[in-house]
Parts: structure tokens; sequence; C-alpha cells
């Protein structure tokens, strides 16, 4: 990987990621909070994120088609597509906002640097599996900092919460960390290549914020500390670092 990020296109690339995930983030904490005891206030404003989804979107797909142009090709329409489909059925309240916005989610590798990868197939399946479990713990935590939980953060049934949520955000982080990996090898040709390239750089600092969310995320759940605030600043600028990757240039 060479060359220089887009820097039209990393804040577009920045703003759509943080509506997607933190849409699917707030559908995983929405359905955490109705399993017994309910929890009636874990309500997250998804609507929101998807619309920001949908619009950051539609600007990136609108500038990439400005930049070759001509319209952007059948991946990108039908990414933002599903945005914007999965924001109408979740302000309209039907039940399908789940898979739509996971479909938008999965749709992201095909346009992106996984894609010139050859053969494209594992590549473009393990980044799928990343941005899904990257969703479900980073956009999760962007859920929770949305909260306004009635006994505070320290109360009972926000432990109950954190609990829940504990469980399957350690899952989803191991599997980021792992498809992470997998994919960086593709984009690296080596471990100096974190020091000697501007991407590998950028993808270090990207891994240094995961890792500080890890240890909010330890502290949080093991002692108690409501850290969802602060653990939510560094993944928005974890999510920044990852849409200055997403705007590097595509390798022929």
């Amino acid at each position: 990987m060479s060359g220089s990020p887009d820097l039209v296109l990393a804040p577009l690339h920045w703003i759509e990621y943080l509506g997607l995930l933190g849409g699917i983030g707030s559908i995983v904490i929405r359905r955490l909070a109705r399993n017994r005891p309910r929890i009636p206030w874990a309500d997250p404003p998804m609507h929101l994120f998807l619309a920001v989804a949908f619009l950051g979107g539609f600007a990136v797909v609108t500038v990439e088609g400005i930049h070759a142009g001509g319209l952007p090709g059948w991946e990108r329409l039908a990414r933002v597509a599903a945005e914007g489909v999965a924001f109408v059925l979740c302000v309209r309240g039907i039940p399908l906002v789940a898979p739509v916005a996971a479909l938008a989610a999965v749709l992201l590798p095909f346009a992106g640097h996984a894609a010139a990868v050859e053969p494209g197939a594992g590549a473009i399946f393990a980044d799928a599996i990343h941005v899904l479990s990257a969703a479900m713990w980073a956009g999760g935590i962007l859920a929770l900092a949305t909260l306004h939980p009635p006994g505070g953060w320290r109360g009972p049934e926000t432990r109950a919460l954190l609990d829940r949520f504990g469980g399957v955000a350690l899952i989803a982080f191991a599997v980021t960390a792992l498809t992470g990996v997998l994919r960086a090898s593709d984009q690296l040709h080596d471990v100096s290549g974190l020091w000697t390239t501007t991407y590998g750089e950028v993808l270090a600092l990207k891994s240094l914020g995961v890792g500080i969310m890890l240890v909010l995320s330890a502290v949080a759940w093991r002692r108690g500390v409501p850290l969802a605030r602060a653990e939510a600043a560094v993944a928005v600028l974890v999510v920044a670092a990852t849409a200055i990757l997403a705007s590097f240039p595509t390798p022929a």
C-alpha cells in the first residue's frame, strides 16, 4: 500500500462509519436490554445513527462518482441503498432493520481495498467479518455513550446491561482483532511497513487506539468505573483512523 489518503473522502468515510457502526451497535444494545429482566431505558437513538450513515454514504459515493467521472459501481450504490432502507425501516418501526443494516456493513469491503486482493473472496469475507464484529463491539460502545441511565452508571440496571454487553463484546473484539491482523497482512508486506509507510503509521495509531479501548473496557467492567463516554471518545478516533485508511488509493 502506497500513496496518500484522499483528505476529502476521509471525513465522509468517517461520518458514514460512525453512523453505520453506531446503528448496528444500537441494535445490539436494544436486543440485550430486552433480555429478562428487561431494561426499558436502554434505547439508543438508532434512527439518528442510521440517518448519519446514509448521509455519509451518499456523500462518499457522490464524491467518488465525481472523481471517477461517472456513476459509482453497483456495490457502492447497493451499500448506500441498504443504509437508506435501514433508516426508513427504523423510523417506521418495521422489524427488518438488523439484516438490512448488516447487509450495508457486509457490502463495505466490496468497494474497499479487500476487493483489490487476488484472490479477492477470502479478503472480502475477512473484511466483512471484521466490520460486523467491530460494529458489535465498538458500535455498541458508541451506542452506550448515548444513554442516560436513571440510576447512574453505577446503578444495578446499568451494571446488568454492561455485564450482558461484556460477554458479546469480548467475543466480538477477539474476532475483530484476528480479522484485523489478516487484513493488515494483505496490505503490508512485512512488519516494518508499520513505520516505513504512511498507511502503516495510520494503522499503528489505530491499533494503539484499539488497545486503549480494551484497557478502558477492562477497568470499567472489573471495577465498575463509569468510562463509557471515555471509551466512546477513543472509539471515535479509532473510526477516524479507519476512515483515513479507507481513503488511501486502491492498489492496481
